[in-house]
């Protein structure tokens, strides 16, 4: 019996996987109390996804009533449509409730790599709609797996910078719409038919929408881990998060960062968007920096390894 295309998607992208994993946690305490007071830089951080989100959801949807659909790709979509999995209104309600109105947008000069991706997900889904089980794949089971721990960290930090708000409609909902699901289960009855259903259309897949789709999927997390790097570089302290991320493996001994352990798959992931030799020298130049950054006045990332769903 062969096996689901989500294994196969896994299986491809364990690198990737485990080096985004690592940018994220990495980056994510900065954006959290104790290193900061605010819930903002969450926020702002967020509204570089909200595109990405809204633009596979719409082509989801787009396809679906697509009168040009083949019966075959017509069942494969149809089967897996979860609507209840959909993110991109709870994370435009999540950005709504945290941030004034002003800041919501990110400046359009400063986020190629998202707008860059943003076109590749509408254009590849129309030309290829069997593509979205790639993106559904990795865009929703990691809410149920790294999504949990990070969703942790968050309500941990954002009850505190929220309830210092003055504003009390800031205390009802709890910001974190996103990663939440409603009902006792929280989704995880969700996960478990969305991943029966993967299980059963592998089946009618053909050979070459299978190797699509895992190509496709190498191509996302290539695509995440450049706009993580993205947001950080926005970010109104991204010197501080540039010279700390740099610094986290010297910090703490056991956290094995960026520099330390990723640097060769981490090259290899932005090979194609940087001149040869840029990326070595800002590691270089990065870890020169380090040295000479007080260790004791930073609250490094946990060592977490987050889990493949």
């Amino acid at each position: 019996m062969a096996s689901s295309v989500g294994e196969d998607i896994n299986r491809a992208t364990k690198l990737y996987h485990t080096t985004l994993n690592q940018l994220i946690l990495h980056f994510l305490p900065f954006a959290l109390p104790p290193n900061t007071s605010s819930h903002h830089l969450y926020a702002l951080g967020v509204t570089h996804f909200l595109p990405i989100y809204a633009a596979f959801e719409s082509s989801f949807r787009t396809q679906l009533r697509s009168a040009a659909l083949s019966p075959h790709l017509a069942d494969i979509l149809h089967g897996l449509h979860l609507p209840d999995l959909e993110r991109a209104k709870a994370l435009q309600d999540d950005i709504n409730l945290l941030l004034p109105p002003s800041p919501r947008a990110p400046d359009p000069n400063k986020v190629p790599r998202r707008d860059a991706f943003q076109r590749h997900i509408e254009m590849s889904l129309a030309r290829k709609p069997h593509l979205v089980v790639a993106y559904t794949w990795i865009f929703y089971m990691a809410l149920f797996s790294g999504g949990r721990y990070i969703r942790s960290k968050l309500r941990a930090g954002l009850s505190q910078s929220m309830s210092s708000a003055s504003s009390t409609a800031l205390n009802k909902p709890s910001g974190l719409a996103f990663w939440e699901f409603p009902g006792e289960r929280d989704g995880e009855h969700l996960k478990l038919e969305y991943k029966r259903r993967v299980a059963a259309l592998s089946i009618q897949l053909t050979d070459k929408e299978r190797a699509d789709i895992v190509e496709e999927s190498i191509y996302i997390m290539v695509s995440l881990t450049g706009l993580v790097r993205e947001v950080a570089e926005a970010a109104p302290n991204r010197a501080t998060a540039l010279v700390l991320g740099a610094t986290a493996c010297h910090i703490n001994p056991d956290f094995q960062g960026p520099i330390a352990r990723i640097r060769p798959p981490w090259l290899l992931l932005v090979r194609h968007l940087f001149p040869f030799g840029v990326m070595e020298i800002l590691s270089t130049t990065l870890g020169f920096i380090a040295s000479s950054v007080p260790r004791q006045n930073v609250v490094s990332p946990l060592p977490v390894q987050l889990r493949v769903e």
